[in-house]
């Protein structure tokens, strides 16, 4: 039997703001292309689940009715494939209109475990709040002799919290004969073993939507045979979203500047969205111009934008002898007994980035 684990899709989501509204929409509907695309790969797999993890809407109100409309029309085209859909922190309170005409719409809820059987293979899930309860660990007693899954939307404690969703004690499921743990709410992918039988996984999402999202994203392909579940992760994605760092160094020309970034860039694909970080340290006589660069840039890839993380190296010793509140305020602290030479120097580089911006 073959089962797809995937979470996260956000397919009505508004986008980052570093998306116009023309290609905010656009994302918004490769968004659920590529939910399409991945139900094409499910039924040429001869695919027989599909478990969504949480999060396959981002708002709680109708915002994207068009959205919403094209995903329930693709369950329903594909009666053959059961879809278990268990509602996340972003989409708790969503509803399909026209559930009825969608028998292959299957849910999950927050008053109990909830549970389908695929001949040797038992699907587990439970909606929960902001906590889960200590009892919803030991409600469930998983047959040894059946392949168990288990579905859940939340964080396992190693992750930094996130607004919404609650904290899933991973520990209080190892030795209860469970052989995979199906995660949304986390939008990378992350496989790790429990115990001797067990491994959770995090999907991650379908598509990325924001530079908080970059690599590869996609699902996980489950592959059941002989009670052992063996899983390979599947990227359909349009476009990838890419950080790429450039460091720079001493006094630049713009010429020089624009050959390191395109140096760096060399392989990505014109499809994808990129984050270009400027950083390093440069002299005084280096200008920065990121609105430039990304204007230079932008027919080659989908969307390309720049973060200047540089530093300035000032030579602060040619200003010593001004007549001005710069020099002043190097003599001053030059003089200061109690600091050493490199505090000295600290202070005096703050100080002058700090009197550039007043100028500037």
């Amino acid at each position: 039997m073959k089962i797809i684990h995937c979470a996260d899709i956000h397919a009505d989501s508004k986008m980052g703001t570093h998306f116009s509204k023309e290609k905010a929409d656009e994302r918004r509907n490769e968004i659920v292309n590529t939910f399409a695309k991945m139900v094409t790969f499910a039924k040429e797999n001869d695919v027989k689940v599909i478990i969504i993890a949480g999060d396959l809407f981002d708002t709680k109100t109708s915002q994207q009715k068009t959205i919403k409309k094209r995903i329930a029309y693709i369950i329903s085209q594909n009666p053959e494939i059961d879809f278990l859909y268990l509602r996340g922190n972003h989409d708790e309170d969503v509803e399909f209109a026209d559930a009825d005409l969608m028998p292959n719409l299957k849910s999950f809820t927050k008053e109990r475990w909830t549970s389908y059987s695929y001949g040797n293979v038992e699907v587990y899930g439970h909606e929960f709040g902001k906590t889960i309860p200590l009892s919803a660990y030991s409600e469930v007693s998983f047959d040894s002799k059946k392949v168990n899954i288990v579905v859940l939307h939340g964080q396992v404690a190693e992750y930094k919290a996130k607004e919404g969703a609650p904290v899933i004690s991973l520990p209080k499921f190892v030795n209860q004969n469970i052989d995979y743990i199906a995660l949304g709410h986390i939008h990378d992918y992350k496989k790790e073993k429990l115990d001797a039988r067990c491994f959770w996984c995090y999907s991650g999402c379908l598509e990325g939507r924001g530079f908080d999202e970059c690599g590869e994203k996609g699902f996980v392909l489950l592959n059941i045979e002989n009670n052992q579940v063996e899983s390979r992760f599947v990227s359909l994605a349009e476009r990838r979203i890419h950080e790429v760092e450039v460091r720079l160094d001493g006094a630049m020309n713009y010429n020089e500047i624009m050959q390191a970034v395109t140096a760096k860039l060399a392989g990505i694909s014109s499809r994808d969205i990129v984050e270009v970080n400027l950083t390093g340290e440069v002299s005084e006589e280096t200008e920065i111009e990121t609105q430039s660069y990304e204007a230079a840039l932008s027919s080659n890839y989908y969307l390309i934008r720049f973060k200047d993380k540089t530093e300035t190296k000032i030579n602060y010793e040619k200003y010593e002898n001004d007549v001005s509140l710069k020099g002043e305020f190097i003599r001053l602290v030059k003089g200061q007994s109690d600091l050493s030479e490199d505090e000295k120097s600290k202070i005096i580089m703050t100080g002058i980035k700090a009197l550039a911006r007043r100028v500037n």
